[in-house]
């Protein structure tokens, strides 16, 4: 096999890998999506007022979709 078939072969493979991994993202968010409209709907339906129901969906996705959020701050070594 030459170099210019193997650079082909792993380029095609890629794309694939990618695309797989593109999809089963797409297919988490819409997961994702669904349970944050449940925890919306919950609240609402448990008398949760529509802010704090909004802030709690918008939580959850944050959290699911986006990661955790990471508090960085600066220490002063000067002491």
């Amino acid at each position: 096999m030459d170099e210019h078939s193997f650079d082909e072969l792993v380029g095609d493979l890629e794309v694939e890998f990618n695309a797989a991994r593109l999809e089963k993202r797409g297919a988490y968010a819409v997961v994702a999506a669904k349970i944050a409209g449940a925890v919306y709907l919950e609240a609402i339906a448990a008398g949760v007022p529509h802010v704090l129901a909004q802030e709690m969906a918008q939580d959850y996705w944050a959290t699911e979709v986006e990661g955790p959020a990471v508090l960085v701050t600066e220490v002063d070594d000067t002491e």
